[in-house]
């Protein structure tokens, strides 16, 4: 008897361990024909959950003899047992009813991956912008600058050449020749050079926007945000994609991608390339031909390989090479006549019908771009490691006219060329069921970056131009940075986030001016704590605060106000928010506030002739010592019906220097520029749209969207004289997808034709003291044809 109850309690333990037994599960989401990112799977009758990721994967921790449950809008939901499975791969059907008119589904891209993890956006405390693959290709997202369309307080222009970028979020801008505010990451892996963040998108999964300081989990100089690209990773089944497009200026465009197993569920292949050739839409009246021609070719190859059931290698490598028009700013004409003489006549931002491109030279810029990476990935019991080595190579060139005028006087030739080692250790937790998630890692980076300039001017007595001025400098950037990254689940609604990173940055100067060479080290903790309440089921309030954080570095020389080196730029953000899903997600309605207070914000500065530059040009960044910079955004989305979404936007940004000083590039003069708004801010922003996709018959899909967005009034420069006022951009795509694998469709951007400058250089900051500005693109349009295979 007693022998009996010894075994009748051996097999109740026995039971008991192996229901608290805890396994982990993988696999990947299916539909009938593709992958499913942002699946949502849970353990059944637990809190314990998580999604697929962008390509359709996922991983969880649960019970040995668990439920799991998949369930994603707009298909049935399915419970598997996992009976000690380690893999279960599953295959979703559509609801039968949703041809049904009566039946209006939510909105289902609401997955993003902003905190390097993937997330539900509304659950996310943080202002977060997300497009998943089928939203990119029904909006027609192409570029930095289409994405940013639809973002209020986000503004992306463009000037001078082929990777000369400006990105303002929040009123904090872009500094030309100088570092971007915000974090451009692809596949997790962050790019060093913002000549390299406008390139065409294509083949991608997701692009999101997160705003307001990201050190913490980016790194440096992501002071104003991220941006977050995961593209299209390889797959076990094949598949193929080819489109074509033709555009105004005799636009070209091809994209081609494939993908597929090379060693069934072992070895991956993906190959993805896009190509583009035009003529252009803005006429030089001098040359009578287009200055903003381009030819561009992108290659990028993927290879994914699973060592073992825990270890995995990807490999990618991307070749960019982009040659277009270059330098061609537009100068003030009087009755239609070009001046010749710099210095008269000039113009006011607004008065477009004064500026022409007149200038005797065509100009041309070029940018070759090189990128590899390899990521060695452990997933192991508790946590995962992540290995990632990265090289980055790019070479940029602008040449062109630089007086803007009928007759030869001077020429412009710039090179700015990048070369960057990263090494980045990072071990996450990968405990799905645990109210704590931590990541911490450690990070290297050695970055050289060129900038050579060459002003020439024309020789009467030879015919040629003759070099004028030169500066000729590299800044050698050794970086080291340690962080971690904390979720701590204090309650079911309460959520507390702590992040801390310190990046210490060693730069050096080897400059052809000097005799010396220059060398400074700057370092900065850069903490992030985030407060997040689940108020209720569909409303999240939340709190941040961030230390925000841009390195300093090394100008060409020291003239008047431009100092041979700059401080670093440091940032305290705060920022509430509230983020609300109702009507059983048809309705998406998130605002929020934010204050930033500015140490040393850098600014770019351009002095031109005088005696203190002995008639040479001389460009460099200064610091304006304080500065603080406001606003609040409003993001709504609502489903009325099954046929349209209407979406809108409101953005009001104000940015204002407290204190710092100036100088006039004509006469030396210094000037106070406190209480002057920070230039290239737009003041304010909004977006209106719609938006349509269902099914004309059980073959045809319908999509198609309309988007107005206006662009504030711009302060061009910190003497604030100069200001162009607000305008209205209206673009449009209609699409029809056949059988989900052919599509077509047409699109317009800038409807209206309307006339408008990205950027605006006036007399005292100008060369030879005469305004010019770059022009905004006219209306253009255009047809795809897509096929997927």
């Amino acid at each position: 008897m007693k022998c009996k109850l010894h075994l009748l309690l051996l097999l109740l333990l026995l039971s008991v361990t192996a229901y608290a037994q805890k396994i982990t599960v993988k696999g990947y989401i299916t539909n009938a024909s593709d992958i499913l990112p942002g699946v949502a799977i849970s353990e059944k009758n637990t809190t314990n959950g998580t999604y697929t990721d962008f390509d359709g994967s996922y991983y969880i921790k649960v019970a040995a003899n668990a439920t799991l449950v998949f369930s994603y809008l707009g298909y049935e939901s399915q419970e598997v047992l996992v009976n000690n499975q380690s893999t279960i791969n599953v295959s979703l059907k559509e609801f039968k009813s949703q041809l049904d008119e009566l039946v209006i589904l939510g909105f289902d891209d609401g997955i993003g991956q902003a905190r390097r993890r993937t997330e539900a956006i509304q659950n996310l405390p943080e202002s977060v912008v997300a497009y998943n693959e089928k939203a990119i290709e029904a909006k027609g997202i192409q570029n930095l600058q289409t994405f940013t369309d639809y973002i209020p307080n986000v503004n992306f222009t463009s000037s001078l050449g082929i990777g000369n970028n400006f990105l303002t979020v929040r009123g904090i801008s872009h500094i030309r020749n100088g570092e971007s505010p915000v974090a451009f990451v692809v596949d997790g892996v962050t790019l060093p050079d913002a000549n390299l963040i406008n390139q065409e998108l294509f083949d991608i999964s997701l692009i999101e926007i997160v705003k307001g300081p990201q050190g913490a989990l980016y790194g440096k100089n992501a002071i104003a945000g991220a941006i977050n690209i995961l593209t299209n990773k390889p797959t076990n089944t094949f598949k193929h994609h080819v489109s074509f497009g033709y555009s105004s200026g005799q636009l070209f465009k091809t994209q081609f991608s494939t993908s597929g197993p090379l060693v069934k569920d072992k070895l991956f292949y993906r190959i993805s390339a896009s190509g583009k050739k035009g003529d252009g839409v803005i006429d030089n009246e001098t040359l009578d031909r287009p200055v903003d021609f381009i030819e561009e070719g992108i290659v990028r190859a993927q290879i994914k390989a699973n060592l073992s059931e825990k270890t995995n290698l990807a490999l990618t490598g991307q070749y960019l090479n982009s040659e277009g028009g270059g330098s061609y700013f537009a100068s003030p004409i009087v009755d239609e006549t070009p001046i010749a003489t710099p210095g008269i006549n000039n113009a006011a931002p607004d008065s477009f019908e004064n500026y022409a491109i007149t200038a005797d030279e065509l100009g041309g810029s070029s940018l070759e771009g090189t990128y590899a990476n390899a990521k060695l990935t452990f997933n192991l019991d508790n946590v995962k490691v992540v290995s990632s080595t990265t090289y980055n190579k790019s070479d940029r060139n602008n040449f062109g006219d630089f007086d803007y005028t009928v007759v030869p006087q001077l020429t412009l030739d710039q090179d700015s060329d990048s070369d960057t080692f990263n090494q980045e250790i990072k071990v996450s937790s990968v405990a799905t069921d645990s109210r704590i998630s931590w990541d911490v890692g450690a990070f290297y980076q050695d970055s050289d970056k060129r900038l050579f300039t060459q002003v020439n001017a024309f020789s009467l007595a030879d015919g040629v131009f003759l070099p004028f001025a030169t500066g000729d400098f590299t800044n050698t950037f050794k970086t080291f940075a340690a962080f971690g990254f904390l979720d701590i689940k204090a309650t079911d609604r309460f959520t507390i986030s702590l992040g801390l990173r310190y990046d210490n940055d060693d730069v050096s100067q080897e400059n052809i001016a000097l005799t010396e060479k220059q060398e400074r080290t700057d370092s900065e903790l850069q903490p992030k704590l985030s407060l997040a309440y689940k108020a209720s089921d569909n409303v999240l309030l939340y709190a941040n605060y961030g230390r925000g954080y841009r390195n300093g570095g090394f100008n060409q020389a020291e003239i008047g106000v431009i100092e041979v080196d700059y401080e670093a730029e440091l940032t305290n953000n705060f920022e509430f928010g509230i983020k609300n899903s109702f009507w059983k997600d048809r309705l998406i309605l998130n605002a929020s506030g934010f204050y930033i207070d500015f140490e040393n914000q850098q600014q770019f500065k351009l002095i031109v002739g005088g005696a203190e530059t002995n008639g040479s040009v001389i460009n460099g960044i200064i610091n304006f010592d304080e500065s603080e910079s406001y606003g609040f955004e409003v993001d709504l989305r609502i489903r009325p019906s099954k046929y349209f979404d209407i979406l809108a936007g409101y953005g009001l940004s104000k940015s204002v220097i407290n204190e710092g000083t100036s100088r006039y590039s004509r006469s030396g003069q210094d000037f106070d520029v406190a209480g002057n708004n920070t230039p290239f801010v737009p003041q304010d922003s909004y977006i209106l749209g719609l938006e349509s996709n269902f099914d004309l018959t059980k073959r045809t899909e319908f999509n198609g969207n309309i988007l107005l967005k206006q662009t504030g009034e711009i302060f061009w420069h910190e003497d604030n004289l100069d200001v162009s006022s607000a305008y209205s951009l209206l673009n449009a795509k209609l699409g029809l997808t056949f059988n989900n694998n052919f599509s077509l469709s047409v699109w317009g951007n800038n409807i209206l034709d309307q006339d408008y400058i990205t950027e605006f250089f006036g007399d005292a900051f100008s060369n030879g003291g005469k305004d010019v500005v770059w022009k905004g693109n006219p209306v253009t349009a255009g047809i795809n044809l897509g096929y997927k295979f």
